[in-house]
């Protein structure tokens, strides 16, 4: 369940255009930088809390954040 996390969360922040930096989200959501580099590297497994805030602040839902591999997706639709 918790494979895609890392992987999601690169491709979210990836896509925004400008690219956000980790830095840039992390400050945003209150984490260090360092924290959310673990997130993405999938070192460390967020918190609930922050996969709502993260869920929130790229206007998706927590269950797809868990449970969809985004990148994929993306790449079947084009």
């Amino acid at each position: 369940m918790y494979e895609n996390i890392g992987e999601n969360l690169r491709y979210l922040r990836s896509t925004r255009n400008p690219a956000y930096s980790q830095r840039e989200v992390a400050k945003k959501l209150h984490v260090s930088k360092s924290t959310y580099a673990r997130y993405e590297k999938g070192e460390l497994i967020p918190p609930l809390w922050f996969l709502y805030e993260i869920a929130v602040f790229y206007g998706i839902e927590v269950s797809v954040l868990l449970s969809k591999e985004l990148r994929k997706e993306h790449e079947n639709e084009e």
